[in-house]
């Protein structure tokens, strides 16, 4: 028997755990899903804790527990507590079932995404490489979950700008989908997709338009019309048309977008607030300055309800805001943007992270813009010395 408080539980009151711990598990996970990642953090911390005191601290329900809010955390910007989760779930799991489980190879590569999210992708390679080699061990080598495990090798080596690499097991990853004969399988159109963004890359924007209609047609199969994916596919299809200057082919493609995610996620989620940004970046290309602030504005207000003020992706929007502004000499306001981001990133990343130099060159290059030559010399210096060191740690 286990223990509830100071009350034995009986076999009756445990099956009444469990089905209150399927259901908080189960309202945790749609609720991440649905972008409401307070709500969703409080009621995994809750599953933990019915998993803790019914099955004990090192039960795989635990882990579970622990996983979801890892990557409720995740999503959240929470980086080192989703690491520390993640790590805590990966003991116990090796510990119940050893370290060539298949389960141990799914949490090995949840907690190389959240190395990856933390920009740590030195950690991150090792871990997908050990559970891709469990689950070739376990599934043999044209399991499916082996393509997912090559898609999310790949998506690291993209980020790298290891493209060569990425693009051969993206292409191994599609190999497997169709050796299964798995055409209209969802994930065959992330693999295309995936493929897709390295030729947008290379610049290669026929070639990746060409992909990206193709995972668009096999979500659109699989999914149905109104579906999040057929967002991201019709998403990605804008920005080829952005990219090629077919800026009222891509802002009509955004606005779809924009009505799919509000009927899945509401008016108030992240991925509204980056199709904003998107329709922003349009409404700059053709002069329409005020539009695009306002786009922009408020792509930052949602991301930093729904995020918090700390998360990396608010970068993104607050360098975009602030090119505006130095596009249309507000000097002023776009140094305080440019600055908001900076401290973003060094809160986040450290004050030795790539992304942190490239901070300090946007503001570098508005400072020598503007003829304030000491301070542009000063925050380039910072980061080229930053460079340095990461090509030494390279």
């Amino acid at each position: 028997m286990e223990y509830w408080g100071n009350n034995v539980v009986s076999k009756n009151q445990e099956k009444a755990f469990d089905v209150l711990w399927d259901n908080t598990t189960y309202k945790a996970i749609n609720t991440y899903r649905e972008g409401k990642y307070t709500e969703a953090a409080e009621l995994a911390k809750l599953s933990i804790d019915i998993a803790k005191k019914v099955y004990g601290n090192d039960s795989t329900k635990v882990a579970i527990s622990m996983n979801n809010l890892s990557l409720i955390y995740d999503a959240q910007g929470k980086f080192e507590e989703a690491e520390s989760l993640s790590i805590k779930a990966l003991g116990i799991w090796e510990n119940n079932l050893g370290p060539d489980n298949p389960d141990v190879a799914t949490s090995l590569n949840n907690l190389a995404g959240i190395y990856v999210s933390r920009g740590k992708y030195k950690e991150a390679e090792p871990l997908y490489k050990r559970s891709l080699e469990i689950k070739q061990k376990a599934l043999g080598q044209n399991h499916l979950e082996i393509a997912t495990g090559y898609n999310n090798l790949a998506d690291l080596y993209r980020l790298e700008k290891r493209f060569n690499e990425a693009e051969t097991l993206y292409r191994k990853a599609i190999e497997i989908f169709e050796h299964n004969k798995d055409s209209k399988n969802p994930d065959i159109g992330s693999a295309l997709n995936n493929l897709a963004e390295i030729h947008k890359i290379k610049g290669q924007y026929t070639e990746a338009l060409n992909l990206y209609k193709r995972a668009f047609e096999i979500w659109r199969s699989a999914c149905g019309p109104e579906h999040p994916d057929i967002a991201t596919a019709i998403n990605n299809i804008a920005g080829i048309y952005y990219l090629e200057g077919n800026y009222g082919e891509a802002e009509k493609l955004y606005r779809e977008v924009l009505k799919i995610d509000e009927k899945s996620y509401g008016k108030n989620h992240h991925y509204h607030a980056m199709t904003f940004n998107n329709i922003a970046l349009v409404k700059e290309s053709i002069g329409q300055y005020d539009e695009a602030e306002r786009y922009f504005k408020e792509a930052f207000q949602i991301s930093e309800k729904t995020l918090g003020e700390f998360h990396p992706s608010l970068v993104t929007f607050l360098n975009n805001l602030a090119g505006l502004y130095r596009a249309k000499e507000r000097y002023e306001e776009a140094e305080l943007y440019f600055k908001k981001g900076l401290i973003i990133l060094e809160k986040v990343f450290g004050t030795n992270n790539p992304d942190v130099a490239m901070a300090m060159l946007n503001l570098a290059e508005m400072y020598e813009s503007q003829g304030r030559t000491d301070e542009a010399k000063r925050y380039s210096e910072s980061a080229k010395s930053i460079f340095k060191k990461a090509i030494k740690s390279d």
